[in-house]
């Protein structure tokens, strides 16, 4: 299988390189070394955003490295990270961070795999030199110096006994009982997480062991990406981290291998409470070896991997939308055997509308018809158009991409070999050499993709009383008889005709004036109102949408089921004489994307565009006012598609919860409720239809917003051709509330028992009131108590109880009505229940009273006036503020930091003091039991 890959990756080479095999450029604006101990190092000056770096130290050890003894422990050290090292022991590393703004969970975090573990400490201001060498020295702590304190180890323990009851869900339990089947490999057999059995009771020198022997320079890279000095940096990372020894005698990092078969593999598996049906198809291959992952053949090859199966996944894509399609959705893809680095897949997977083998021999057939008699030049010039226009997006963003993206880029390429080139020559590489591959090499390629040997057939559907499983007998005479048919070649369509058959008389725009934001205001012939708002934050973004007053609270009771599905029903409408295949089609080649829905307080069009292709988003805005037409076809083949999807999904705990917990905090709203299968029942597309187009009939009703790199004079013409060109075909009426959505008000409470496979109690509550001032200030008070709220349940619920391990606390305002609400969420153990319950609302009480102390305070008002720093420079920012500013008069943009800065935590604490009153409370707990015993 090998040499028939490279012979396959040579062919496509040599068509476009006369000296195959070579390795790639790194990025030459990277800092790259190995230091002498072995440690490697990636370093990168990068602006966005400004003032702020990333940190990561990555690790090419994981949980494969494990012995029995030790199941789990790779993760479990993960965790201990935070739990003390030398420089910074106990939880003081944390506590430091949060207080230059640096929040756990969103900033600082990690992640362990089989194969990796990375470390990050994001978004740290480099204007404050002595942070970030105490960043460097928190990446040496866990390079080497964890201090793995008995005491620390126990009380962890509980909380990874927690995460795991909360990862314990249909597809964790499919991967435990999969595993052993599909892989032969031991290291591979078990989760990530391990045994609870070792997790609970291993030494403290088994945790101590796997560390010292895999935690050690040769290992380890260090990304650093962000706005400092690139020089400085680097010659910091060689005085901080060239002292570490590397350990004498070290063991061999090897990397699993994963076994061929050549009779084929299966695994069915049911669980009551999976929500969606599932097939997976997979040929096992290897891959080119690791070593030359940073060669050009293995890039054309994976380039190359990627357009084959864009091109299937487009005809599934449109079959989809067909009347008699058999499936709720499918893909393919080629990618690693997950979390094999060594094997990878070409992967069918399709989910499944009603019977899982039913939808996976109608995937299967268009893959395998694919595969047997090739695509068409036209399939393959669109999902090259396609790539062509993300490399162009991409490219053209360079200076404003993300310090996170251009990151990942850079561990990718320590941990898997991967190229880095950066943008410029990867788009200049895919264009000199992957835009030469002519059509035969694809159809030749895909023609080999699928072998009679290394096939894995993987099933998964939800039990239920009827229906059994398939053999692996049935199952595999569904491939065999798929296989064996004979197909005609794909005949394909290709659009040329226009979305506007006969562009409409321009109108005009009647007034210009100078915004308050810095933005332009036009007032347009007929009656609409357009802002525009020009940023430099991004070279090739526009933000779009159009809204009016009205939304939920306008309409009756009675069409809240057409309302809530009424976003779907635009989607699948057609476009004058463009259905959604016929629009897709259309759209190949640009970053366009539009949408339309109905919130609470107004109705709303929302998309975005790259520069070049603004004038086909102002089209798609002309013609969603003018020439929407019904395909009641369409949108029925989607509710079939659906309805089962929903049906399945009803059984699981997390609707049944989310649906407990949202009649309870709205009251049994119907406008509120959550999307079930009664309510596609109850729908009617006809109805949604007739509500859209009641809505978009005056177009003065609607101001339309463009923020980001938009150029005043390009737009204004575009403006008159498609904004103020739309008639006007009925008057402006006022909106009136008809239906009123709000929390409702005293003690509310929802107790109930559910049957659980993996039994585990979730605990919502929801304080609130309406007593605040609607003002700015307010808004960012109510937000500091939620932050702080969410730090004194880290560190009491789960870092000193044990009882859970990812607490969640939230708190909004709603600053047009000076309603204000605090939710937290927290899944735990029956025992642990009613410590946590009494615990949480002792907590929140015991905050208002008691006030915050000032090292809270200053941490979290840090954290916000750091957020606050990062979002001001984004384009969404700006496009939600000036929205909010329109609809509800409210300024944030000028008002926010001030309001921010000038909270005083005396001033903060009397605020709190005055907060809630006890009078509304709404509290949903689900108690589960075992299977069997309700």
């Amino acid at each position: 299988m090998l040499k028939r890959l490279l012979t396959l990756a040579l062919m496509l080479a040599s068509v476009c390189i006369a000296n195959s095999q070579q390795p790639l450029p790194l990025n030459p604006e990277v800092k790259h070394g190995v230091l002498p101990n072995g440690l490697t190092y990636y370093i990168l000056h990068n602006e966005h955003p400004q003032n702020r770096a990333n940190f990561y130290i990555a690790q090419k050890v994981g949980s494969a490295l494990e012995t029995p003894e030790q199941y789990g422990l790779a993760h479990f050290l993960e965790h201990m990270a935070f739990n003390g090292t030398r420089h910074y022991p106990g939880n003081s590393m944390l506590r430091y961070l949060e207080s230059k703004g640096i929040r756990f969970g969103e900033d600082v975090n990690a992640y362990t795999d089989y194969e990796e573990t990375v470390y990050n400490i994001d978004n740290v201001p480099t204007t404050n030199v002595a942070l970030m060498d105490s960043v460097l020295l928190c990446l040496r702590d866990w390079s080497c110096d964890l201090l793995l304190e008995d005491e620390e180890i126990d009380a962890e323990r509980k909380v990874i006994q927690e995460e795991w009851r909360m990862r314990n869900d249909p597809r964790h339990r499919f991967r435990v009982a999969m595993a052993p089947v599909i892989f032969t490999e031991p290291q591979y057999q078990l989760t990530l997480i391990g045994t609870m059995d070792v997790v609970m009771n291993f030494p403290y020198s088994a945790l101590r062991d796997y560390y010292h022997k895999w935690y050690r320079p040769d290992q380890q890279g260090i990304i650093i990406v962000g706005d400092f000095d690139a020089e400085e940096m680097e010659r910091k990372v060689i005085d901080t981290f060239s002292d570490i020894k590397m350990p004498e005698n070290a063991a061999s990092r090897e990397y699993v291998h994963v076994s061929d078969n050549e009779t084929p593999l299966f695994f069915a598996f049911e669980d009551p409470e999976l929500n969606t049906g599932r097939v997976d198809f997979q040929i096992k291959f290897d891959k080119i070896p690791l070593e030359y992952q940073n060669t050009d053949i293995a890039f054309i090859n994976t380039i190359v991997q990627d357009i084959m199966a864009a091109m299937i996944n487009n005809r599934l894509y449109e079959h989809k939308q067909e009347s008699d399609c058999r499936y709720a959705d499918a893909g393919v893809y080629f990618a690693d055997m997950y979390p094999s680095k060594t094997k990878a897949v070409f992967n069918v997977a399709v989910i499944a509308k009603d019977d899982e083998m039913d939808g996976f021999e109608d995937a299967f057939a268009i893959v395998v018809r694919a595969c047997r008699t090739g695509f068409t030049q036209s399939e393959l010039d669109r999902v090259i158009a396609d790539l062509q226009a993300d490399y162009d997006r991409r490219y053209n963003e360079r200076n404003n991409t993300n310090t996170s993206v251009v990151a990942q880029e850079l561990i990718n390429a320590f941990k898997d070999f991967t190229p880095a080139m950066g943008i410029e020559a990867e788009r200049s590489f895919f264009n000199n050499f992957i835009t030469q591959i002519p059509l035969m090499a694809y159809n030749q390629a895909i023609s080999q993709a699928i072998t009679p040997n290394n096939q894995v057939l993987l099933i998964q559907q939800q039990k239920k009383e009827g229906k059994t499983l398939p053999t692996q007998d049935s199952a595999f005479a569904v491939v065999d008889d798929v296989l064996g048919r004979k197909y005609e070649a794909y005949v394909d369509e290709t659009i040329s005709e226009p979305l506007i058959e006969h562009l409409p008389e321009k109108g005009k725009i009647t007034r210009c004036t100078a915004g308050k934001f810095g933005t332009t205001e036009f007032t347009l012939s007929n009656g609409a109102k357009a802002i525009v708002k020009p940023t430099d934050y991004k070279e090739d973004e526009i933000l779009f949408q159009a809204f009016k007053k009205g939304g939920l609270s306008s309409y009756p009771a009675d069409e809240a089921n057409n309302l809530i599905l009424i976003g779907n029903a635009f989607q699948l409408s057609d476009m004058g004489k463009f259905d959604r295949k016929k629009l897709s089609r259309y759209l190949t080649g640009k970053n366009v994307e539009f949408g339309y829905g109905v919130g609470q307080f107004s109705n709303n069009f929302n998309g975005s565009s790259s520069v070049k292709d603004l004038p086909t988003l102002m089209e798609l805005i002309y013609t969603s006012f003018t020439n929407i037409q019904g395909n009641e076809e369409a949108y029925d083949s989607f509710v079939a598609r659906i309805m089962p999807q929903l049906e399945a999904a009803e059984k699981s705990p997390e609707f049944i919860f989310e649906q407990h917990k949202t009649n309870a905090i709205y009251g049994n709203n119907p406008m509120t409720q959550v999307a079930t299968a009664n309510v596609m029942r109850k729908a009617d597309y006809n109805q949604m239809l007739r509500l859209y187009k009641e809505s978009v009939t005056n177009p003065a009703d609607y101001t339309f917003i463009f923020t980001g790199n938009v150029d005043i004079d390009t737009l204004k013409p575009l403006l008159e051709q498609y904004i103020a060109s739309i008639p006007q075909t009925a008057a402006t009426k006022e909106e009136k509330a008809q239906t009123s959505i709000d929390n409702p008000t005293g003690q509310i409470a929802d107790n109930f028992t559910l049957e659980m496979s993996a039994p585990a109690d979730w605990l919502y509550g929801l304080y609130s009131g309406d007593n605040l001032e609607a003002t700015i200030q307010n808004e960012v008070k109510v937000s500091l108590v939620g932050d702080i709220l969410g730090i004194l349940y880290h560190d009491i619920l789960r870092e000193k109880e044990g009882g859970v391990y990812s607490p969640h606390v939230l708190s909004t305002y709603k600053i047009g009505t000076g309603k204000w609400n605090l939710v937290y969420f927290l899944q735990t153990n029956g025992e642990q229940s009613p410590r946590m319950l009494q615990l949480a609302d002792e907590l929140f009480t015991g905050l208002l009273i008691d006030g915050a102390t000032p090292e809270q305070f200053n941490r979290m008002k840090s954290a916000m006036l750091s957020q606050y720093e990062n979002s001001i420079r984004t384009n969404s920012y700006w496009h939600k503020n000036i929205q909010i500013h329109e609809l509800l008069g409210y300024d944030f943009i000028t008002e926010q930091r001030a309001a921010i800065e000038n909270l005083t935590l005396d001033n903060f604490n009397a605020f709190m003091r005055t907060l809630y009153d006890g009078k509304n409370r709404i509290q949903v707990n689900m108690h589960g039991i075992p299977t069997g015993e309700q």
